[in-house]
């Protein structure tokens, strides 16, 4: 049942399609908020689509298990192109990454050391961030020539 909740269809035989409907969308609303509530910039990058381009994200993927809308959003993030992200957005995901691991379905805090790095556009600059076990999580911003 909340599988066909989720997906928005093929509801079990006895429950009233429009209660089921709103209920649905009831489920899928909340999860648009916590992911928005955890990912900001991805909510004002993406603006007036959000609410749309996420419920069609969440009617084909199920809840994580774990990190709610954290890692929701994570998987959610997956899904844009590259062309979609805002320089924001470019930094959560970075900064998210640093955390978790794992696959979207199957998403699990991160052990050991992780280093990753994103050019933003606007100035270009170079993002890196690397964590480390003992040392915590570093931040470092190399600005970039005109290039391209």
């Amino acid at each position: 049942m909340l599988r066909a909740l989720i997906r928005g269809e093929d509801y079990p035989v006895g429950f009233d399609p429009g209660k089921a409907a709103a209920a649905g969308r009831s489920l899928r609303r909340k999860r648009a908020r916590m992911v928005a509530g955890a990912w900001p910039a991805l909510k004002i990058g993406l603006g007036e689509s959000y609410d749309a381009r996420f419920d069609a994200f969440a009617r084909t993927a199920p809840p994580p298990q774990h990190g709610f809308g954290y890692t929701d959003g994570l998987a959610f993030a997956r899904t844009l192109g590259d062309d979609e992200l805002t320089d924001d957005m470019r930094v959560e995901l970075l900064l998210a990454r640093a955390v978790i691991a794992g696959p979207p379905r199957a998403p699990r805090q991160r052990r050991g050391v992780f280093v990753g790095a994103v050019i933003l556009r606007a100035p270009r600059r170079l993002l890196i961030v690397h964590r480390t076990p003992r040392l915590g999580r570093r931040v470092h911003v190399l600005a970039l020539g005109r290039g391209r």
